[in-house]
């Protein structure tokens, strides 16, 4: 057998099954969405662009008593929206894992909302912390939703494949 033809059929059949292994995953790529969390937001605004949270109230305090410490303590009180209250076990397993000195969040849960508590002078320190809960949390319910699409795609291979079974050996 020629070399450049053995090639040739070589190809041509790793095509075909590229192919054919192309055709059998309903979903082909999975893309990250990138830039969900925008730098240069207070916290404020990036609970706010979050969908996961609604945002109840907020208050800011100033110790007028010591002017010299020039400090304001900013205090956000939000709850998970509807549609995501199923993180819940996840998002206060999160928050209890610890953070940094200069944030506190806490679930209340006589009142069934959180409270985001820091100084305004530590906000980039806060908007870290809550980007990387709220990525974190975005990573792991895309991770769900995939898995569970594969799931069902399995699940609908494997009945294909008993029909296909039971119609040859019927």
């Amino acid at each position: 057998m020629d070399h450049s033809f053995k090639l040739s059929v070589m190809n041509s059949h790793s095509l075909s099954s590229q192919i054919a292994a192309k055709d059998s995953f309903s979903f082909q790529k999975i893309t990250k969405k990138e830039g969900a969390f925008i730098k240069g937001l207070n916290p404020l605004e990036i609970i706010k662009s979050c969908e996961m949270v609604n945002v109840l109230e907020t208050a800011s305090f100033d110790f007028p008593n010591f002017p010299e410490a020039k400090k304001s303590f900013q205090v956000i009180y939000f709850e998970l929206s509807e549609e995501f209250q199923a993180i819940k076990g996840l998002f206060n397993g999160l928050i209890s894992f610890g953070h940094k000195s200069t944030v506190i969040l806490d679930f209340e849960k006589e009142l069934s909302r959180y409270s985001l508590k820091f100084y305004l002078s530590d906000e980039e320190v806060v908007n870290n912390y809550l980007n990387k809960i709220f990525s974190f949390v975005s990573d792991e319910i895309r991770f769900k939703r995939i898995l569970k699409k594969s799931i069902e795609n399995q699940k609908a291979f494997a009945k294909e494949e008993q029909l296909l079974r039971m119609e040859l050996f019927s």
